[in-house]
């Protein structure tokens, strides 16, 4: 009997036909220094490391873990320190996978999500496959106003909106009372990604128990410096968390994530100096690329910096060619750069020189 070919890609949903699976940049391409991620470029001193070990040692794998992670909630709301119980957060597999959360609760088939651009791939993402449409403000330095955003709601009336304050990949900050205005008019889901928000030194956390709607994502893979351990979590009011809560998988943090996260939450010393250390690096990198006034360079409250200019891409072939890489925007031209190593740093101001054509007093 002749065997049927199964056509596979007439059997997905529709939704997937329209998205592409994320992709690294040149992954074929290995670069001695990485400065593309947004990560940090501090690994976990040794004594945490001997420490996390230990722990390991002492845990049980053969059983489940917490069922949803209480043990890691609570601590992050102690580490938070504000008005907060257990409840009002949600942890996930990154950041990634509570803003994934939020669009599997309350986007359906054409329901319509609001964002600015250029900014975090993910929410449109999240947005098409859950089978909504996803629509964007054009942003250009300094232009995210409250009449611009309710504007763009009054003539969409989306279900849903995205903003990322500090935002990636330009770095700016969303003014505070332009988020509150529209989190007491807005009728939808306000979402925050705080992602890198502990180098900006503000937050609209504690204005979720009096904003029902409004849900705030942070991450420990930037400021905390645990990339590679995938952990985020989602604040928000009891009502709010109640109705994520509907699609929240059991297990969905495994033991030895959760034991790390709580770990690092103790060592507020150690994320202060460090975030301390890269805003100084930062403040240091910004005032040398303002030099070229050829350039736009955006002002950060994030650990990297958005830079565009119709030279830039010049600038970016300079440093692939001398082992680091950066991410790269074809539009507009721009390119952002993640706060490194201070070593690492000198090495990108130091042929920013050269491509300036000489060296200026730092």
């Amino acid at each position: 009997m002749k065997q049927m070919k199964v056509e596979i890609n007439e059997l997905i949903r529709p939704e997937l036909k329209k998205i592409k699976s994320y992709q690294k940049e040149d992954k074929e391409k290995q670069y001695k220094i990485d400065l593309s991620g947004n990560e940090s470029p501090f690994d976990l001193p040794i004594e945490i490391k001997r420490e996390i070990t230990e722990q390991i040692i002492k845990k049980p794998l053969n059983t489940y873990p917490n069922l949803y992670t209480e043990n890691l909630r609570c601590s992050i709301v102690n580490y938070l320190d504000l008005d907060l119980n257990c409840n009002q957060i949600i942890v996930g597999n990154g950041s990634d996978d509570v803003l994934d959360m939020l669009t599997d609760t309350f986007i359906k088939q054409g329901d319509f999500v609001l964002a600015l651009a250029p900014t975090f791939s993910m929410y449109k993402f999240f947005t098409v496959l859950s089978g909504g449409n996803y629509y964007n403000i054009p942003l250009t330095k300094n232009t995210v106003t409250f009449k611009k955003i309710k504007h763009k709601i009054d003539t969409l009336n989306p279900k849903m909106i995205f903003l990322c304050s500090p935002n990636n990949p330009t770095g700016e900050m969303i003014d505070q009372e332009i988020i509150l205005r529209l989190a007491e008019s807005y009728k939808g889901i306000l979402v925050i990604d705080e992602a890198y928000a502990d180098f900006s030194n503000t937050s609209v956390i504690r204005h979720v128990n009096q904003h029902t709607n409004l849900a705030v994502t942070r991450t420990f893979s930037k400021a905390f410096g645990l990339a590679g351990i995938r952990l985020g979590y989602l604040v928000g009011s009891k009502e709010l968390i109640e109705q994520v809560n509907r699609v929240l998988k059991p297990y969905n943090i495994n033991s030895i994530t959760s034991m790390i996260g709580r770990i690092i939450l103790k060592k507020n010393k150690l994320i202060e100096d460090r975030i301390s250390k890269i805003i100084k690096e930062r403040e240091k990198m910004l005032n040398i690329f303002s030099l070229n006034k050829n350039w736009d360079v955006y002002p950060s409250s994030a650990n990297f910096i958005y830079i565009k200019g119709e030279d830039i891409f010049n600038f970016a072939k300079l440093l692939n060619q001398n082992s680091i890489k950066i991410r790269i925007f074809k539009k507009p031209k721009a390119i952002r750069i993640t706060i490194g190593k201070p070593k690492d740093n000198k090495l990108v101001v130091d042929l920013f020189k050269d491509f300036k054509g000489g060296k200026e007093d730092e």
